[in-house]
């Protein structure tokens, strides 16, 4: 070894001083590095995020389409429509997404249709702090030609039910003890709820998954909670609500359809429905 090597190496200070430079300079690569990696990891989830949020929104346009319905990508005046519904007064900065409107035919009953995104925002404040939490569901709204002015609510039990019943909160009990336990019904007329809750309903909501429904002004509203749904889960839903109205009892397509659409109603007269 060199003389001058063996005097640098003989100069403990110095080189601890060298170590500690060069780590922490690679400190400071790998962090900087690190910084980096996860800057382009956030843009490409951004960047994947926009391209699934226009992929989402140009297959709901098509299948809006294809049922010969209006489509607005952004639609502010959604709460003036519907403000009607509880869920469209909550809130504040309320805006329609993917909205669709139009004329559909559902289990035979001409129904006046609208259906897409509904986002609002909440703000809350504790003194100290303020939180705006942001809201988003998918919903589907008909006014069926079926003529029904009653209030009624249909949805799933849940614990602040089970208190209610003991302070008299209790809702409309029906014949299947499963049905009465697994949904909370509320309705302004009670025998327009038998009615329509007869037995073959009840097994329909048990074997499914269906929406909360909230019928008002003669206009239904279906939705899940804070719930988006995809372009597929759309087209379930849909199905779900046309299956519901081909559901309702022939007493009552009898007593609330228009007498002139009567002819046309599947249940009513079953040749309407058979192709030439």
């Amino acid at each position: 070894m060199s003389t001058f090597a063996a005097e640098w190496m003989s100069q403990p200070r110095v080189l601890a001083d060298v170590v500690a430079n060069v780590g922490s300079a690679i400190m400071v690569v790998l962090v900087v590095l690190g910084g980096l990696g996860l800057l382009a990891l956030i843009i490409a989830l951004v960047i994947r995020s926009a391209r699934m949020e226009r992929e989402r929104t140009a297959a709901l346009r098509a299948f809006a389409e294809q049922r010969q319905c209006q489509f607005y990508e952004v639609h502010p005046g959604i709460e003036d429509i519907l403000g009607f519904f509880p869920l469209f007064q909550v809130g504040h900065s309320r805006c329609g997404f993917n909205i669709a409107v139009g004329a559909m035919t559902l289990g035979g009953i001409q129904c006046e249709t609208i259906w897409g995104d509904y986002q609002y925002k909440i703000t809350t404040s504790n003194g100290k702090q303020t939180t705006t939490a942001t809201f988003l569901t998918s919903f589907v709204v008909t006014k069926p030609r079926l003529v029904a002015n009653e209030d009624l609510t249909v949805r799933r039990e849940n614990w602040f039910d089970k208190i209610g019943e003991f302070v008299g909160l209790d809702d409309i009990d029906f014949e299947s003890s499963e049905f009465s336990k697994r949904f909370h019904v509320k309705c302004s007329d009670r025998r327009f709820a038998f009615d329509l809750f007869e037995p073959r309903m009840m097994e329909f909501f048990l074997a499914s998954n269906p929406p909360s429904m909230n019928l008002t002004q003669n206009t239904v509203l279906w939705h899940h909670a804070q719930t988006r749904w995809t372009p597929a889960e759309l087209a379930h839903n849909l199905e779900w609500v046309n299956r519901f109205f081909l559901m309702v009892p022939r007493h009552l397509r009898a007593a609330r359809l228009p007498a002139d659409e009567q002819h046309l109603d599947p249940i009513l007269n079953p040749s309407a429905s058979e192709t030439p």
